[in-house]
This record gives C-alpha cells, sequence and structure tokens, in this order.
C-alpha cells in the first residue's frame, strides 16, 4: 500500500488515505487540505483512477484483490 501512495504522490495519496483509509468525510477533508467545496470529489476520482492504473501495472490486470 506505500508504494501505491508513493505512487500516487502527495495531493492524490493524501486524499485516498484520508478518505479510504482513515474514512474521513469529504467535507472534512476538503477543509483539511484547503480544497474548495466539492472538488475533493473530483480529486478523489482521479487518485482512485491512478491506483487502479498501479496495481493493473504491478499486479496485472486479474491480480489479487485489496483488502
Amino acid at each position: 500500500m506505500q508504494a501505491a501512495l508513493q505512487d500516487l504522490g502527495p495531493g492524490l495519496g493524501d486524499v485516498v488515505l484520508r478518505c479510504c483509509c482513515y474514512l474521513e468525510g469529504m467535507e472534512s477533508c476538503e477543509k483539511r487540505m484547503g480544497w474548495s467545496a466539492r472538488s475533493g470529489k473530483v480529486v478523489l476520482r482521479i487518485a482512485l483512477q491512478r491506483l487502479k492504473r498501479h496495481y493493473e501495472e504491478t499486479h496485472g490486470k486479474f491480480g489479487p484483490l485489496i483488502g
């Protein structure tokens, strides 16, 4: 998981960690990150797409499940 977060980079990795791992709400995450309202949804979508790409490149399209 740490390699995946590093691959995402600071902004995208942070939003994935806060929303998906720490189960922080989107509104709270946006405030902590200093983003405007409703921008976190777009950033999280981009981050999850890149996370998917990371795991497909690392383990193949039908690699092991996460979790």
